[in-house]
């Protein structure tokens, strides 16, 4: 016999310790009370019976000692949860790789998953090993600690705590055993760099599956503020399959339609949302006979839709007037700057065409060539015909947009807060530096140079070193499409991030993460990252601050959909199939004698109580 949770020398201390403590307590007696009678003959005649029936006496004593002895032992014994040496096979050493990759949470014909029935083929090969052998558990996405061979306990502790990994790429883990049998199990369809030593256990199962592989909602360049969503449906099943289709959001807007796909075909349609409000939206895919549910459901997010208020402030701008006045969602408030009071006009988004206030704007801001103040880094110099250098195609600001044609008649240098404007500076030679704020970004231009640049610091502010009326930035196709990215961006309403479920991290130091229910989620910061688990698809939304970002947490991907694209040989699916195999209980159970071992003292404990009360026992 062989103890699990504690060596045999602790074991032993234990048990002795238990049965020392029962029989010193038995061996006491408290002292006798001392009573003054008129009378010792009852008293002498008492003890002279009690003489008589000693015998019985300690025979009563000696059953409750040996009762309570039983009880103790069997308690101390059960802490160590012995085990026979005869429960287990004679395997000394062995590795078993289970694969965890997405699509062992696909559901086989008996109900159960495939991960299910790996891991009770995992249980199944460590009761072959003896009870006091060496196992190694490993799998595919490194999830299992990164520890030596341990105990069947230990083993099966670290069994019990893996789970299928949705988004990390799976592959054979390189650190094995020294020794021993190698097991692998799999449905073969995501990790195909087995060694050839390894013996190969299959639970593949034939499955039907249909999913989304794609689906991204994005801003029609030739409109601004108008999406459309890109979809695309595969069917994974080994047969045709009817599929029905429902895409649905916030408003009026809504798709529901039904195709048929034959096996490993794929379609893709684009979506028109123009009847779809500002908020979530969802597709989804049913089919008869689906086993694979994380793949049936897609979440993205429409930005802007609702009226946007837009204060225009210039002394006349006949490109700015006529392309904020096409836009149907927007409400726009023209004023003259003699006409704009920082207290009184309320806006969404402030225009200010050559003029800035003196106070900052209670609200994100768009500047063309302002005049020095005090909120603004000052223009430190006038540039005649800049070179237009580039721009950063990565920022939000610049999506969809192209300024290969752009030409700039003049422009002005910016400076830090610090430095004195042009018209301070006594004619000494400006320091053309790039201004040193961390959170502005130059869009357009460079760092010597920089034509457009945007700061990130709330409320959000978007500067052009140029006026329009001095280069043809307003006649380019892009300008409307850039007025459409500023007011995405200043409101925080950029398109959902997409993610795969999992470990989920977005570049937003110490955000508070809810979910679509508003239920708020467990994150952590890592790096200046927000990090979060998202096991199952959905749409949250990270917020620190006044900064906002949307992550839409879906599968879309081919490979994790395409279930029955198993890579093992027909022989391997035959010959360990899960119809054939079934499922196996906890081999840990058995063996073990610590729930016989207490069962066994509690029976005592209320025997002890019987016999007490009936006086057969001390």
């Amino acid at each position: 016999m062989s103890f699990l949770s504690v060596s045999p020398l602790v074991a032993g201390v234990l048990l002795a310790g238990t049965a020392a403590t029962v029989a010193v307590l038995y061996w006491l007696k408290p002292p006798p009370r001392r009573i003054v009678v008129p009378s010792k003959l009852l008293w002498d005649r008492l003890l002279r019976e009690k003489r008589r029936s000693t015998f019985l006496d300690r025979l009563r004593w000696w059953i409750s000692l040996m009762i309570a002895l039983i009880i103790g032992l069997s308690v101390a014994a059960a802490l160590g949860r012995p085990e026979f040496t005869w429960a287990g096979g004679e395997i000394p050493r062995m590795t078993i790789v289970i694969d965890n990759s997405a699509t062992m949470a696909t559901a086989t014909s008996d109900g159960l998953t495939r991960w299910d029935h790996a891991v009770a083929i995992a249980k199944d090969l460590m009761r072959q090993g003896s009870v006091d052998g060496e196992f190694l558990i490993l799998d595919t996405t490194g999830q299992a600690p990164a520890l030596g061979p341990d105990d069947r306990r230990s083993a099966l502790e670290i069994l019990d705590g893996l789970g299928v990994s949705m988004g990390d790429p799976p592959q054979f883990p390189t650190a094995l055993g020294p020794d021993g049998p190698l097991y692998f199990i799999s449905d073969g369809v995501m990790v195909d760099d087995v060694p050839p030593e390894a013996e190969v256990i299959s639970v593949y199962d034939p499955v039907d599956n249909v999913g989304i592989t794609a689906f991204e909602v994005t801003s029609v360049p030739s409109v601004p503020l108008q999406y459309q969503a890109f979809l695309e449906v595969t069917n994974a099943s080994l047969g045709p399959k009817e599929i029905s289709l429902r895409v649905g959001g916030a408003g009026a807007g809504g798709l529901r339609d039904t195709m048929t796909l034959q096996s490993g075909e794929a379609t893709q349609r684009t979506i028109e949302l123009a009847g779809f409000d500002r908020g979530p939206v969802r597709a989804a895919v049913t089919s008869e006979g689906d086993a694979f549910a994380v793949d049936d459901v897609a979440f993205s997010f429409v930005p802007v839709r609702s009226l946007t208020r837009v204060a225009l402030v210039t002394p006349g701008s006949v490109y700015l007037e006529s392309v904020l006045a096409e836009e149907p969602h927007l409400r726009v408030r023209s004023l003259t700057p003699a006409e704009y009071d920082t207290a009184a006009v309320r806006a969404d988004l402030f225009i200010f065409d050559r003029w800035a206030p003196e106070q900052p704007p209670p609200g994100p801001s768009l500047l063309f060539f302002p005049p020095n103040v005090d909120w603004l880094a000052p223009a430190v110099a006038v540039i005649n015909s800049p070179t237009v250098s580039g721009w950063d195609p990565e920022h939000a600001l610049m999506r969809f947009v192209s300024l290969e044609d752009l030409r700039v008649d003049r422009a002005v240098q910016l400076g830090s807060p610090a430095r004195r404007p042009v018209e301070e500076s006594g004619g000494a030679d400006p320091d053309l530096s790039h201004p040193p704020d961390a959170d502005v970004h130059v869009v357009v231009g460079s760092a010597e140079l920089p034509l457009i640049v945007a700061s990130d610091a709330p409320p959000k502010v978007i500067r052009a070193a140029f006026a329009l009326e001095d280069s043809n930035f307003a006649l380019q196709p892009a300008f409307p499409i850039f007025l459409s990215n500023v007011l995405r961006w200043t409101m925080d309403e950029q398109a959902a991030l997409p993610r795969r479920p999992g470990r989920v991290e977005v570049s937003l130091p110490g955000g508070e993460v809810t979910d679509l229910e508003g239920q708020i989620v467990n994150t952590a910061q890592v790096s200046g990252r927000t990090v979060f688990a998202a096991d199952e698809p959905g749409l949250y939304t990270v917020a620190a601050g006044s900064a906002r970002l949307r992550v839409a947490v879906s599968l879309l991907d081919r490979e994790r959909t395409s279930v029955n694209a198993s890579g093992l040989s027909p022989r391997d699916r035959a010959v360990a199939s899960p119809a054939a195999l079934g499922t196996v209980g906890d081999p840990a159970e058995e063996g073990e004698l610590w729930t016989i071992l207490l069962v066994v003292a509690m029976a005592l404990v209320i025997l002890e109580w019987f016999t007490y009360h009936r006086r057969w026992t001390v």
